[in-house]
C-alpha cells in the first residue's frame, strides 16, 4: 500500500494563520531515518523543524493525519510526524510516539546500519523524557473516550531496548494482575 503526502493548513480548522500550503505527490513509503542533530526527537530539541527530511517541517500535522500516518505510513514518517508534533505542541502523548516510532526504526532496520546504534540510544531517551518530563502522560482510544497511561509502556520500551530506566520508576502489579510504572 503507497501511502502519500497530503498537507493543508485551513485557519478555522487548525488555528493556522497562513494561507493553505498543500503538498502533493511526496510519497512517505520506504522513508530511511537520518539523524538530523544528536537530539532530535527529544523535547525541547526543534531541529527536526529544520530537518531537510522532514517531510512536515513546513507543514500542520493535524490531529487526525498523525494517527492515519502513525497507522500506515511506517516508522520513519511516524516519527517525523510525532517529532514535528512535538516541537510545536510539547507534550507526553507525542514524545511517547517519537520513541515508539524510534523503536520500531531500530526493530525494520529503516536507518543505515551505522546509524542503528544512535536510533537505538534516541528510542531509550525519548522514553525516558517523557518519563522525566510528562509523567502523567495519557493517550486516548479512538473514541477519544478512554485514556491510557504512557508510563508503563514508555517503561517497557526502555527495557526492551536494553536500556535502564532512570527516576526511581519502578514496575508493580495491581491488585488486578497488570503491570503499572510508578514513580514511589
Amino acid at each position: 500500500m503507497k501511502t502519500w503526502l497530503l498537507l493543508a493548513c485551513a485557519g478555522a480548522v487548525t488555528g493556522c494563520y497562513e494561507p493553505a500550503n498543500f503538498v502533493y505527490g511526496e510519497s512517505l513509503d520506504g522513508l530511511t531515518l537520518t539523524l538530523h542533530s544528536p537530539d532530535v526527537g527529544i523535547y525541547p530539541d526543534t531541529s527536526v523543524l529544520e530537518d531537510p527530511n522532514n517531510p512536515f517541517r513546513s507543514s500542520a500535522v493535524g490531529a487526525d493525519t498523525k494517527w492515519d500516518i502513525q497507522s500506515q505510513a511506517g516508522s520513519v514518517a511516524a516519527f517525523y510526524a510525532w517529532a514535528t508534533v512535538l516541537a510545536r505542541e510539547p507534550g507526553g502523548e507525542a514524545q511517547f510516539y517519537v520513541g515508539s516510532n524510534l523503536l520500531g526504526i531500530y526493530q525494520s532496520g529503516a536507518a543505515r546500519q551505522e546509524d542503528l546504534p544512535q536510533v537505538r540510544l534516541q528510542a531509550i531517551r525519548a522514553y525516558q523524557n517523557m518519563l522525566d518530563l510528562f509523567p502523567t502522560a495519557v493517550t486516548y482510544d479512538a473514541t477519544g473516550t478512554f485514556a491510557y497511561d504512557l508510563a508503563t509502556p514508555a517503561y517497557k520500551g526502555i527495557v526492551e531496548m536494553g536500556g535502564m530506566v532512570q527516576g526511581g520508576w519502578v514496575l508493580m502489579q495491581t491488585a488486578n494482575g497488570t503491570e503499572r510504572a510508578v514513580r514511589p
